[in-house]
């Protein structure tokens, strides 16, 4: 019984990493078709970006996102104007990140397991970070009954660091 259950477990997480890291794709074989020359592989390659240019390209938004509905922005709103900087200090918003976030967002904010963003490319507002955690989005759990207003301002404010 509990060889089976281990068992299960075992394959129930290489089925997630499976998934999360691109699953079974295959690739298109290119021993049958024709290699270009070198001069036309030149002419097909674009030229590489240099590192200024690369940041100075602005993150574009997601056209499929969905709008952080306008009262959960004021519920936001209220819980920033009611919690003092002391609170949020005292919080360890790294380790409750790590605890309850890194799951699905990675510890630096880049896994993207389960439909999460990409908090290093994140452009979003405090308002509606704090919206996302209090009241959840999409596959994201509401944390409204599970971190006081405090920790989800000290998490929210937290995000923020990991944007590169």
């Amino acid at each position: 019984m509990k060889r089976t259950y281990i068992f299960s477990l075992i394959m129930i997480g290489f089925t997630i990493l499976l998934v999360a890291c691109g699953g079974d794709k295959t690739t298109k074989s290119t021993t049958s078709a024709k290699k270009p020359a070198k001069k036309e592989m030149k002419a097909k390659t674009p030229k590489k970006e240099t590192k200024k240019a690369a940041k100075k390209k602005e993150v574009k938004e997601d056209p499929n996102a969905i709008p952080t509905p306008p009262e959960h922005l004021a519920k936001a709103d209220e819980i920033i104007a009611a919690v003092s900087d002391s609170d949020v200090e005292a919080v360890d918003a790294k380790k409750k990140f790590k605890n309850l976030c890194a799951i699905c967002h990675g510890t630096k904010g880049n896994m993207k397991i389960n439909g999460a963003k990409d908090l290093t490319k994140s452009n979003i507002s405090l308002t509606e970070s704090v919206a996302q955690v209090y009241h959840g989005k999409g596959l994201m759990t509401p944390y409204k009954g599970i971190l006081t207003d405090a920790e989800i301002v000290a998490v929210a404010k937290y995000t923020e660091s990991l944007r590169k």
